[in-house]
């Protein structure tokens, strides 16, 4: 019980500071154009959806609704990574390379989607293994993007995919007390590293 008690602190906050920077988003994007009001909208849900239904998932008691919810959980997990790609591929990078990119991310998230409807195990190798490709396989683009991002955007843009590397240890640690706890502190902080250069420099 004390463990769910942190996951759902953890990821509670996450809800409710996902929520301001929602806001946030969509006071900067609204300056720029409609397109970067819709990129603010999809990147910032990406965000609530995410901390939403884990929050809601490590509310409930054991039960089938509590199965149900974890495997939305897991989704989840894709249409952040994807969300969090729309901004630099859209307003950074632009292009055939950030529209092709941005495009194939969004078609592996609807692939890992379908696999975990379809195989609703509760922690699988070929899951870790897609959200790891999806999250770096920005570095088919990154020399192009580099170029184009400000020094501040790049540091923040690593830093949140070192974090959220570094998490996935903790997350297949399942023996380990608190490590479900521990990974959602590495997802905090890799969301809020991507957050910052989204909204410091990308809009």
């Amino acid at each position: 019980m004390e463990e769910e008690r942190l996951n759902r602190i953890t990821h509670g906050l996450g809800l409710v500071l996902s929520l301001i920077g929602l806001g946030a988003l969509c006071s900067a994007g609204t300056t720029r154009s409609l397109g970067a009001m819709v990129v603010c909208l999809v990147y910032g849900l990406s965000l609530v959806q995410l901390f939403a239904v884990s929050t809601l998932y490590h509310y409930q008691p054991t039960s089938q609704a509590k199965s149900r919810l974890r495997i939305l959980d897991h989704c989840a997990i894709y249409v952040l990574i994807a969300g969090s790609y729309t901004p630099f591929m859209v307003l950074s990078l632009g292009g055939w390379r950030g529209w092709s990119m941005l495009i194939g991310v969004w078609l592996l998230a609807a692939f890992g989607i379908r696999y975990k409807l379809v195989h609703p195990n509760p922690f699988g190798v070929l899951s870790v293994i897609l959200y790891l490709a999806m999250g770096w396989s920005v570095l088919l683009v990154l020399p192009s993007l580099f170029a184009v991002l400000p020094a501040g955007a790049k540091l923040w843009l690593v830093a949140g995919g070192v974090a959220y590397t570094l998490g996935v240890p903790f997350y297949a640690w399942q023996s380990l007390r608190y490590s479900h706890g521990i990974w959602h502190v590495f997802v905090l902080l890799g969301a809020a590293f991507h957050y910052l250069a989204v909204l410091f420099y990308v809009l």
